[in-house]
């Protein structure tokens, strides 16, 4: 029998706080992050917000790698920040002093990454062409390959397993948490840090992005983005990590850590319609290999937390997805997404999700889709949460998706 791995630590940082009770409490009372960008002049764009983090509540305790820290990229910042935070929650501690922490052996670092380090390679490309050579800075290689996430996060903790850094777009953190709950469920591995971190909001995005009409252009902060409405028009860029402790079961009880909830079925597979297309046939073969894994039927899943960025097509593709993934079912699920609120954070979007659903369970709410009005005649069987819902919750189900037909779906329940 597979191994029980189970949620003992959170960490996260967004553009609606810096940890999982403030991002809890924006959701249900309806706050938006989304606002004007200002890491820099996006008069030239079209798209003119982002749900960006606040980096004067992004600090660190005095440790190993402060120095390094700061002069980092902000998706290693805060991927960091996230670890600290999910570390210390779980009782395994943050560093602390000047040396590593000596956790207990068996651990490992997994973490989702997509783009890395962008804004420094812009930044970077910029400075040598407008000041020459001799003002790159040393930390500019560093700061922009996508491991060293994962790589200060081992090394700030002492944390001497496997570091394993995944760049599969925008599903990258969800299968980070997947290939996790994979290792520690064959005894590999007793436990680790895993999740997912992005930040990129900088003028190549908002260009390539803009490029592919996948940016929404609406100028009204409330109204954008809108998630399964009829009127959406594209995603909103956000910034965002987050990173879970992840234990074996008997590991975590052993040494009475509080268990958020279980991570209990997981499932990634390949197709989409074209290189950034979402394939609905295959998003639904993960999300039933997924119960599968999980050992569940379809109706067994209370909640679905989902992907939905206010893309027109990828939104009723996954909508179409979740109808026929539960036809049949006695009890079919809700559906909510927190793009909303939050923006889309890429890489950290399954983890952002994960955080979300673990506050859901512990609650025994479901937090709602903000800014939707009404989505098409032809899905309006589904349902899809509008306003915050109290109601029973034993199991949800979460969907990430990324370019070049990368799906992940996970499965997490009530411990």
């Amino acid at each position: 029998m597979p191994r029980s791995v189970v949620v003992t630590g959170m960490g996260v940082v967004c553009s609606l706080g810096p940890d999982v009770d403030e991002l809890w409490q924006g959701l249900l009372s309806g706050r938006s992050g989304i606002g004007p960008v200002t890491r820099f002049d996006p008069d030239r764009f079209r798209s003119r917000h982002a749900g960006e983090v606040d980096d004067t509540l992004v600090t660190f305790e005095p440790g190993p790698l402060q120095f390094e820290i700061r002069r980092m990229s902000a998706f290693v910042r805060y991927a960091v920040f996230a670890a600290d935070r999910a570390l210390k929650d779980s009782g395994l501690a943050g560093p602390g002093g000047q040396q590593p922490r000596a956790h207990p052996p068996g651990g490992a670092v997994y973490l989702g990454v997509a783009m890395g380090g962008l804004p420094s390679i812009e930044a970077g490309v910029l400075k040598q062409e407008q000041q020459g050579t001799r003002k790159t800075s040393p930390f500019l290689i560093p700061s922009l390959i996508p491991n060293m996430a994962a790589s200060v996060i081992a090394l700030r903790h002492g944390i001497e397993g496997e570091q394993v850094t995944v760049a599969g777009a925008c599903a990258s953190g969800c299968q980070a948490l997947g290939h996790a709950m994979r290792a520690i469920r064959s005894g590999a591995r007793t436990w680790a840090v895993a999740g997912g971190a992005e930040a990129v909001t900088t003028p190549i995005t908002y260009s390539g992005f803009e490029a592919m009409r996948a940016l929404s252009r609406c100028a009204d902060p409330e109204l954008t983005p809108r998630p399964f409405d009829h009127q959406r028009d594209g995603m909103i860029v956000g910034e965002a990590a987050a990173v879970f402790v992840l234990e074996e079961r008997a590991h975590a009880e052993a040494r009475g850590a509080v268990i958020h909830g279980e991570l209990t079925g997981f499932a990634a597979n390949s197709g989409g319609d074209g290189i950034t297309g979402l394939s609905t046939r295959h998003i639904v073969r993960c999300m039933a290999d997924a119960l599968a894994d999980a050992g569940l039927a379809p109706d067994a899943v209370d909640c679905v937390f989902a992907q939905a960025s206010g893309l027109v097509q990828g939104d009723a593709a996954e909508l179409e997805a979740v109808r026929a993934a539960t036809e049949g079912a006695r009890r079919k699920p809700v559906v909510t997404s927190i793009k909303g609120h939050t923006g889309y954070a890429f890489a950290a979007n399954g983890p952002m999700n994960l955080a979300v659903s673990l506050m859901a369970l512990r609650h025994q709410t479901v937090p709602p889709t903000v800014k939707l009005d009404r989505t098409e005649p032809s899905f309006a069987d589904v349902d899809i949460a509008r306003e915050p819902r109290g109601t029973g919750i034993r199991r949800c189900l979460i969907n990430a998706f990324g370019f070049g037909g990368i799906n992940a779906s996970l499965v997490v329940s009530r411990a």
